[in-house]
């Protein structure tokens, strides 16, 4: 019994399960939890090694080395790169998709364990990281107060802003960066230490030995057992200031000056040119996010009306809340809105509100009971599943017209309502299952693999499309067969006289094309394909990066000042003091509502974000950027860089390539060369290396002999630098109310010159003091401020800005370029990081396209019983393709990931135009028609139906496809728009093309049967056709024998 018979024969147990559903389903999506994305766990793993004040080559060769030997002995490393620079190495390590990542955490743990011991014994711990989706902070902002700093508040701000903040209900954590609590630090005096012949790492030894709390155990006292506890932690400054050290009577205070005070920042943020502070809030595990930033932003109207905050301004930057809440609804409004075209259109072509209301009722019930779905599946209504439901709403009711279209046919051939619904839904119901089940099965290869960001992503969108499309193939075989048997009979009021005349129209191009001129057809098409690559060719249209040509969302310009001099933090505030001065005075004129500043001693990040309201397209960032190379103020020693990572793509396409060898001077060396050649190619701008300006650095060189004739280790030197000059962390305090950090570092102004240096005593085996000067020597050298990493190998990346018609070209240059360097021994090169991702991406998704037409053609072949006709159905996907070319291209459109996503959807969706039209021509065939007959007759009657299911999806994809929707800032406005134009070329040479491949297929396999026959001696010549009739033998339909 099939689906439609059984809803025939038990109407009312249909309608209550489809009550159930609708019940169930608006039940959940009362309760599906909201998110900006699905939790992802990303397969990588950080190690933070902090090491401060220290040398970069020092950082990399005695803690980001062994760190590295150690991570590549782990299983599925895909990648491993460092970073080392003055404040410690950072170690990442990037396994492949699917390894669990709590597994890869403690593995981490592990090996960071076993080389512990090799690293620097002043290397007090490290910090391991990982990341998911839930740790994205749901609300960020800044904390400024014009004419006013800041950096002394931090009490003021904890108690009137931060602790609210933190007492929200949901919210996790609250993080400020910019502002400190007071610590206290142990400024050693020099003089005073030389005078008293104080042996510094003893000192230190002795602080931490003083600070700290011991149990002893337990005692009996009398009957009763008591803990015993020694105190010997510090209480408060003045016992820190009174601690004895070194001789009788000298006391801490007598050799350092102890302060408890806000650390001096190594960095700054303005807003506007005032001071700023950054806050992010991170919500509690399993938090509603959108409650949660609701709930925030109450608060923080509260805090902007605390008389004691007058004068400070709370601006919040981003809030995830009102993203998802503001992405939820342009998805459902471009959702509704596509449904309504796609019923209009069906009214159009239908002319009854009756029959149009039940193909219709497929939209609502699908969507609902996929919100079921994901809410039993514990999944959650986010930015990817709602773009699933959104892409699918044109595609619900393909499959309810073409049971339509069948059951009022046989309606007016003068069948009663029951027995129509019933047969012609048994007559497409092989068509209707195939053309779902090709939709579907494109997904199968990326939800099964998920091997990269994209497919992980693509996954969600393809589980929610797929779920959708197979609710309402269950509805077109149940549901709507049962409402049409109820409907009064006379199916349509009569077709358009212009849809009337637009099918003889259509019927005279077949006779013409499928029946007579055949390879005249072939010969045309071959020339439109012929014509597409021509014109690709001259205008270098292809895959395009996803930043590129307005792909990427984007609301800032950004650019980065670099400082080859020894520049100091006073220096560098001068500079940009110079530039947002220059910058805040235009804003106005340059459509800009915040000028954003983050700068340290050696390097600055301007970001220039436009005001609201503001059309920001690739043209709008490159003439911003354009006008800001040419007029920016000259600053000496300052170089301006626009081609950071976030901003290079707006109009500009990024190009990079990366250095590998040993020696960080070398690559710097080469470097240099390759930023020659480079700068000669047309199109590219801001060539430049992502290595910053070396600093010079003093290097203490011990003399070994007669540091061992004074009884002096190497390790004692480094201890006494470390603690001195380089500063280190002692064991917290017990404040009145929190811990309080403390650490302990030569005071400033001691080292501020190298002479010092000499001065510093190093205790001798017998107890005695030796200066550092009389066992070792000094040199002033320049040194890399610092040294990144990939492979295991040191690394240098030149990277630029193309701005051009023929990126292609341009990276054909840049390979020769690189190619035609004279490499030393052990040094290579390749495409930098992020163009591999590129690559890897574009490659996963030919991967995966090849497997969908795999997945497609086996699906088909299967149902219909046939090797020949599925690949001639699917001869509609080069159709698709030719129109997505010239769709994107005329639309000024890109070719990039989002495009290439809606090519795949397109691969299951372009074939079902084929599926129906030649599966009624191999029934009609089966009656008895001639092979012409059943050509014409067939398209005549599919017709209507496949212009109907065209017309609708692409209508339903209308408001995506001219919106300017995102999902984690990029627009996917090229998917829609990729969709809508290899659907309506597919379409139509679906109609016009296909069965003209179909009568070419036949013939060839016939005349290759006979071609074998003749060479058996079993069958007439192969260029002799049968005598009389059409020499047609009955041929097979899809998948029966006559």
């Amino acid at each position: 019994m099939s689906l439609s018979d059984f809803s025939l024969r038990r109407p009312v147990t249909v309608l209550v399960t489809l009550a159930a559903v609708v019940v169930l389903g608006a039940v959940s999506l009362t309760r599906l939890k909201l998110d900006f994305l699905p939790k992802v766990d990303w397969p990588f793993v950080g190690v933070q090694i902090p090491y401060p004040n220290a040398v970069p080559a020092q950082v990399e060769r005695e803690i980001a080395r062994p760190v590295e030997e150690v991570m590549a002995t782990l299983g599925d490393v895909k990648e491993l790169r460092s970073f080392s620079g003055r404040d410690g190495a950072f170690v990442g390590v990037q396994f492949d998709f699917g390894r669990d990542v709590d597994v890869l955490r403690l593995e981490v743990k592990e090996r960071m364990e076993q080389v512990r011991p090799l690293l620097p014994d002043d290397v007090e711990d490290y910090f391991i990281f990982t990341f998911n989706t839930t740790d994205i902070p749901v609300m960020e902002g800044r904390i400024s107060a014009p004419g006013r700093d800041l950096a002394g508040s931090y009490e003021l701000l904890e108690r009137r802003i931060i602790a609210p903040l933190q007492r929200i209900e949901g919210v996790g954590r609250v993080q400020v960066d910019g502002i400190s609590p007071k610590d206290v630090t142990i400024y050693l005096l020099l003089d005073k230490i030389v005078a008293h012949s104080v042996d510094i790492g003893a000192l230190f030894r002795t602080l931490n030995a003083s600070n700290v709390d011991l149990s002893l155990g337990r005692v009996m006292d009398g009957r009763q057992r008591v803990t015993v506890r020694s105190l010997g932690q510090f209480r408060n400054l003045d016992e820190i200031r009174a601690l004895p050290v070194g001789e009788a009577g000298v006391r801490l205070d007598d050799i350092a000056e102890i302060v408890y005070a806000e650390p001096a920042p190594n960095y700054y943020r303005h807003l506007n040119g005032e001071p700023a502070i950054a806050f992010e809030i991170q919500k509690a595990s399993g938090a509603n996010i959108v409650e949660v930033t609701r709930r925030v932003r109450q608060v923080l109207r509260q805090i902007q009306d605390d008389p004691t905050l007058e004068g400070i301004d709370v601006v919040v930057w981003f809030d995830q809340g009102e993203n998802i809440l503001a992405s939820l609804k342009g998805l459902l409004m471009s959702g509704l809105i596509g449904s309504l075209m796609a019923v209009g259109i069906l009214l159009v072509f239908l002319r009854r509100l009756r029959t149009t209301l039940v193909a219709a009722v497929a939209i609502p019930v699908s969507v609902i009971a996929t919100c079921a779905f994901l809410y039993l599946s514990h999944r959650s209504l986010n930015i990817l599943t709602m773009m699933g439901l959104m892409l699918a709403v044109g595609m619900l009711v393909d499959n309810a017209i073409v049971v339509l279209e069948a059951i009022y046919r046989r309606r007016e051939k003068g069948e009663d309502a029951l027995t129509a619904a019933r047969e012609g839904s048994r007559e497409v119901a092989l068509a209707v299952v195939a053309s779902t089940l090709t939709s579907v099965i494109v997904f199968a290869p990326i939800v099964l693999t998920k091997n990269s960001e994209i497919t992980l992503w693509l996954s969600e969108v393809g589980m929610t499309i797929s779920v959708t499309l197979i609710f309402s193939l269950l509805i077109c075989l149940t549901v709507v067969p049962l409402l049409i048997s109820r409907v009064r009979a006379g199916g349509s009021r009569g077709e358009f006289a212009f849809l009337r005349w637009l099918r003889e129209r259509y019927l005279s191009v077949l006779r013409w094309t499928a029946l007579r001129h055949r390879r005249a057809t072939v010969t045309l098409l071959v020339g439109v394909v012929a014509l597409t690559l021509l014109v690709a060719k001259v205008t270098g249209f292809g895959p395009a990066d996803m930043d590129e040509g307005g792909g990427v969302k984007r609301d800032h310009v950004q650019f980065e000042v670099e400082y080859s001099d020894n520049t100091n933090l006073y220096r560098v505030e001068e500079y940009v003091a110079a530039l947002e001065d220059y910058l805040v005075a235009r804003r106005d004129s340059m459509d800009l509502k915040a000028v954003y500043t983050f700068f340290d001693d050696n390097y600055t990040v301007f970001r220039l974000y436009f005001a609201d309201g503001v059309q920001v397209t690739p043209d709008r960032i490159g003439d911003l950027r354009a006008q800001l190379r040419e007029n920016l103020p000259v600053l000496a020693g300052a170089k301006y860089r626009f081609r950071g990572d976030e901003d290079v793509g707006q109009g500009a396409q990024l190009i990079s390539a990366t250095l590998f060898g040993e020696d960080s001077d070398l690559l710097a060396s080469l470097s240099t060369e390759v930023i020659r050649r480079l700068e000669l190619i047309d199109g590219l701008h801001d060539v430049d290396t992502n290595r910053e300006s070396g600093r010079d650095e003093v290097r203490v060189i011990l003399d070994r002999a007669l540091a061992a004739r004074y009884g002096v280790s190497p390790r004692q030197l480094s201890e006494v630098l470390g603690l001195t000059f380089r500063g280190v962390g002692l064991r917290k305090f017990q404040g009145e109310d929190r811990e309080v950090d403390m650490g302990i570092v030569l005071e400033p102004s001691d080292r501020r010159n190298v002479e010092n240096l000499m001065r510093l005593p190093v205790t001798m085996q017998d107890g005695r003091a030796v200066l550092l000067g009389q066992v070792a020597r000094f040199e002033i050298g320049r040194g890399p401020a610092q040294i990144m990493r990939e492979r295991q190998k040191t690394a240098l990346t030149v990277s630029a800005s193309y701005e051009g018609d023929d990126y292609d070209g341009a990276m054909k240059q840049v390979r020769a370029v690189m190619n035609s360097l004279d490499l030393p021994s052990g040094y290579s090169w390749s495409e930098g990081r992020r163009l591999r991702e590129q690559r890897e991406q574009r490659n996963d998704m030919g991967v995966n396209t090849l497997l969908a037409l795999a997945c497609v053609y086996f699906v088909m072949a299967a149902l219909f019983e046939s090797f020949l006709h599925p690949l001639v159905i699917m001869l509609c996907i080069p159709f698709a393709v030719l129109g997505v070319f010239w769709t994107l291209m005329l639309t000024r459109t890109p070719l990039n990931l989002f495009a290439m996503i809606g090519m795949v959807i397109l691969v299951g969706i372009v074939v079902n135009n084929g599926i129906v039209l030649l599966d009624h021509i191999g029934a009609l065939r089966r009656r008895g028609l001639s092979r012409e007959e059943a050509i014409v007759e067939g398209c005549r009657d599919r017709f209507r139906p496949i212009l109907m299911t065209a017309s609708t999806t692409v209508l339903g994809l209308l408001p995506l496809a001219l919106g300017r929707a995102s999902v984690a800032d990029a627009y996917y406005f090229p998917l829609a728009r990729a969709v809508m134009g290899g659907l309506a070329a597919s379409t139509l040479l679906t109609l016009v093309v296909l069965p003209t491949f179909y009568v070419l297929a036949e013939n060839n396999v016939r005349a290759l049967r006979r071609a074998l026959a003749w060479g058996r001696g079993t069958g007439p010549l192969p260029w002799r056709r049968p005598v009389g009739g059409s020499g047609e033998s009955p041929a097979p339909g899809l998948g029966r024998r006559d």
